[in-house]
């Protein structure tokens, strides 16, 4: 038993960010499970409220939401778009950017849901919870920044990105034109409106992430502040402390040579995804997997 308490502990640590994202939320569902036995009304603490007003005595719930399921298949299926979009993901942005896409596109969900609830002075506000949201932030920023990105799917055959997720979109926009008709945003149980909040901010960062902006940047600073204070390994720190002094002193590229090397850089990328695209990541050797999971550091 301590030995594979120790395996998941190592897997969780060495894992990325994907990895640690979907031991969370497994975690998250044991926890919520066992508790639920005792107290049925926990989970409501965790879940985001139907109004603004409820919500600022639980902010925290804003966050706990996304991590969040009522059942065994809710979780499978939103862990299945969370790890197929999160892999896709991760070809093309590091781990820090693949949690602030999750976690903001979470917020957009949040805001967005509560915004139409207040607006339509509904007098009816359902509980908000599940990673729905900031899975389709994750999928519609790969759709926005390589939009003929092709999936295999089952029976169904190649399919470009950009067809799948505007799919996924017309279903929700379907979802959330029968619920108004019943004069409720929440009615078949789902919350296609922080569905939509969650597609508008990843749309978002991916067509800025072509134009080389990173609109996660400020808040993965927020997040590094926060991880460093609360870190008790600090010579983990020292050691990167001295190691950001050493590279100071390094001798430092002209820009011709800085040009030159990201330019063959990119040629590479280019020519590996294209590859992923036509045949899978299973065709890359492993050198071509190296040099990708080098480009993400």
């Amino acid at each position: 038993m301590a030995n594979m308490q120790n395996e998941i502990l190592n897997t969780f640590k060495k894992g990325s960010m994907l990895t640690k994202v979907i031991f969370i939320n497994v975690a998250i569902f044991l926890i919520v499970a066992i508790i639920g036995i005792f107290n049925e009304d926990f989970y409501q603490y965790l879940c985001v409220p139907g109004d603004f007003k409820s919500l600022k005595y639980q902010p925290w719930s804003i966050v706990t939401y996304m991590f969040l399921h009522t059942s065994f298949w809710h979780l499978l299926m939103n862990l299945l778009w969370v790890f197929w979009f999160g892999k896709m993901f991760l070809l093309y942005f590091n781990g820090k950017q693949y949690l602030a896409v999750y976690l903001l596109g979470g917020f957009a969900g949040v805001f967005l849901h509560l915004t139409v609830y207040y607006l339509l002075q509904n007098t009816n506000p359902s509980y908000m919870l599940g990673a729905s949201a900031a899975a389709m932030s994750v999928a519609f920023a790969v759709a926005a920044y390589k939009p003929d990105f092709v999936i295999h799917l089952l029976f169904i055959g190649p399919v470009k990105i950009k067809y799948l997720v505007l799919v996924v979109f017309i279903l929700d926009v379907l979802g959330l034109a029968g619920n108004m008709k019943n004069d409720m945003t929440g009615s078949d149980g789902v919350a296609h409106i922080a569905h939509m909040g969650g597609s508008f901010f990843g749309l978002w960062f991916g067509y800025r992430m072509r134009n080389g902006k990173d609109i996660t940047r400020k808040f993965n600073n927020f997040l590094n502040n926060i991880f460093t204070f609360f870190s008790s390994d600090k010579s983990k720190q020292a050691k990167q402390n001295m190691k950001v002094k050493k590279d100071k002193f390094s001798k430092p590229k002209s820009d011709w040579e800085y040009n030159r090397d990201k330019a063959d850089d990119q040629k590479e990328i280019d020519r590996i995804l294209d590859k992923i695209s036509k045949n899978g990541y299973d065709s890359l050797s492993k050198s071509e997997k190296e040099f990708l999971f080098n480009q993400k550091k």
